[in-house]
């Protein structure tokens, strides 16, 4: 359980801090939690007369979250300028507040996009219709990719860097020194990080930075049915986006995992359809590799700190089999 959910603000504080941003004049009709959220806290806002927001309150700065959660909100902040292109489907900013002077957390009011999530509801939905979704998701995706930036790593405040190589290189160190900090022995995970270095000039034919979305998955997705058709209304929680390899997004990771899934194949085609094609040679599967490897080596160690015993014996059998297959990609 995270700090965040340990630490909840009480209606009390939530209508101070409602009042601050928007006086008092305003009447506050409701305040409902929103689950599904694993780092935020989560609020609907219900106002007489007036939209309904939502309001997300991250964790106090005192709270022991992992390095590649620290100020969340306000790398989100700062990136969500580079989602225009599908602006139609983003919640928009109403209010922010990185002061603390109200309450000891960073917050922000965001407007609400009516929805399911895609995740709550796929397994009542026809093969066909969730095809069809996976081919909307791929166009999205595509949309979110094209959007360029200047250079590699994180919106501020978080780290960025000149080269592709030196981004990974820097993540592929801070796994490397979260699993020492949690004595978490995984000797493959070393050899790949040998690897790396040994062929950051293959990472660095990346040379521009793509926007990535980071966390996108279905849980992530608002599906309306209101025209008999689902539809793909809004993409949420973008506060993990960064900028740099288009293969390197969490949600090809694990589109590349299903790979050899017969079960996937209906959806990876459709995602692939509305993605458009993508170039495939040695040097990508080389690339697609290590990406592995340093999503697998972050699950580990949220495995870790969740006490997964399962997925940690996993993630060690998977980057064994990683270790092995990237030298003759290297070649």
């Amino acid at each position: 359980m995270s700090n965040s959910l340990q630490n909840k603000l009480t209606h009390d504080q939530i209508t101070v801090i409602f009042q601050h941003g928007f006086g008092s004049g305003v009447k506050l009709n409701l305040v409902q939690p929103l689950e599904g959220g694993t780092f935020n806290e989560t609020y609907l806002i219900e106002l007489e007369g007036k939209p309904r927001m939502v309001l997300r309150v991250a964790p106090p700065d005192t709270a022991d979250v992992y390095w590649d959660d620290v100020a969340l909100m306000r790398r989100e902040y700062h990136v969500l300028p580079f989602f225009a292109p599908i602006a139609d489907l983003m919640p928009s900013i109403v209010l922010t507040n990185f002061t603390h002077q109200i309450v000891d957390r960073d917050y922000m009011f965001q407007t609400f996009i009516e929805g399911e999530r895609w995740s709550d509801i796929e397994s009542t939905l026809s093969v066909d219709e969730n095809n069809n979704l996976w081919q909307q998701c791929g166009r999205i995706v595509r949309r979110i990719h094209n959007t360029t930036g200047e250079r590699f790593g994180y919106p501020y405040p978080g780290p960025q860097f000149k080269s592709w190589s030196g981004m990974i290189l820097d993540r592929f160190a801070k796994i490397s020194e979260s699993l020492m900090i949690h004595k978490l022995e995984i000797p493959s995970f070393a050899i790949i990080s040998g690897i790396v270095h040994a062929n950051a000039s293959l990472l660095d034919e990346i040379q521009t930075p793509s926007l990535l979305h980071g966390d996108l998955w279905t849980f992530n997705l608002l599906i309306s049915q209101n025209t008999g058709e689902p539809t793909i209304t809004g993409v949420l929680d973008v506060e993990r986006a960064w900028w740099g390899d288009p293969l390197a997004d969490w949600i090809m990771f694990l589109l590349d995992i299903r790979n050899n899934d017969t079960e996937w194949q209906g959806q990876l085609s459709a995602f692939n359809k509305g993605y458009g094609k993508s170039e495939s040679n040695k040097s990508t599967q080389f690339r697609q590799e290590i990406y592995k490897a340093m999503h697998i080596g972050t699950s580990a160690i949220w495995a870790t700190r969740h006490g997964d015993t399962e997925s940690i014996l996993r993630a060690r059998q998977e980057l064994g089999e990683i270790a092995q297959v990237l030298p003759p990609l290297s070649e």
